[in-house]
């Protein structure tokens, strides 16, 4: 289980303006988080507009991401959707590309139950040829997994980590406790105002957005999370939290995202296009 921790990237998906997958800026990107010491790269999650691109694009993506990236961090590839046999597809697809685990959320579509939850995450668990990671995130599913659930799911052979997004901080204290904390089953946060609380409680790995503009003190606060230096991440804490307002401060998630990317473009990283329905950020 070492080797789902750390700081893992959600990672932006950059595009030229007629909407195709800019490859040469995957591989700036990829570049820039390694340089930073960064560990883990998650293509296709929510920043990465998983939702919007087509399967063709998608792989593009993952293909460029594991080229660049050359086994120097772990890299992730979200399977996230609303039909089934389509996420095992992706995984399989990937698996062949060279991805080292798949990450998936609830589909958002349908109402759904604990139980009808729990029977989900076992069937894709049992489907798809790599390690899987749990993603919740329910401002997007509008689903929370139960840690009841949860700590069913945590015992499949093919269930390796979670990455919890509710930045709900009394239900991370009772998932750690639950899970085990640092010498458990993973858990990696996903909620940046949540970053210090989660570390102190046990979680071992952050997924944070902002690691596109700070990399190297997330690298640092995870790292002096575990030397248990709890002055030098709470300093952190904050220092990140100022980098992250410029995108986040006052906006919807998808306004946030459309933002990032524009900062990335002044930076020489990549252009600001977003695909429908986010809206590119007109500065």
């Amino acid at each position: 289980m070492s080797k789902y921790r750390g700081v893992v990237v959600p990672m932006i998906s950059p595009f030229i303006p007629a909407g195709s997958v800019d490859e040469p800026a995957v591989g700036r990107i990829v570049e820039h988080f390694i340089s930073n010491r960064i560990g883990g790269i998650f293509a296709l999650g929510t920043t990465g507009e998983s939702a919007s691109i087509p399967a063709d694009e998608k792989r593009k993506l993952v293909a460029a991401t594991v080229q660049a990236t050359n086994r120097r961090a772990t890299v992730y590839a979200g399977i996230s959707g609303n039909c089934f046999g389509d996420s095992v597809d992706a995984a399989k697809a990937y698996q062949q590309l060279g991805v080292e685990a798949v990450v998936a959320h609830m589909p958002s579509y349908y109402p759904l139950s604990d139980d009808e939850i729990e029977a989900y995450f076992l069937r894709l668990a049992d489907s798809v040829p790599l390690p899987l990671v749990l993603y919740n995130i329910p401002v997007t599913t509008h689903h929370s997994i139960a840690l009841r659930t949860l700590e069913r799911l945590r015992r499949h052979r093919n269930i390796v980590a979670i990455k919890d997004s509710s930045g709900d901080k009394p239900r991370l204290t009772e998932m750690l406790k639950m899970t085990g904390g640092r010498d458990g089953f993973p858990v990696l946060l996903g909620t940046s105002s949540a970053f210090t609380h989660g570390l102190r409680a046990g979680a071992v790995g952050l997924v944070p957005s902002g690691a596109h503009i700070v990399p190297a003190q997330y690298q640092s606060m995870y790292e002096a999370a575990m030397k248990n230096d709890w002055n030098e991440v709470e300093r952190l804490q904050a220092e990140t939290d100022g980098a992250v307002a410029q995108y986040l401060k006052g906006r919807s998630l998808a306004q946030s995202l459309a933002v990032l990317k524009s900062i990335l473009e002044r930076r020489g990283l990549c252009g600001r296009t977003m695909l429908p329905p986010i809206r590119d950020h007109s500065d």
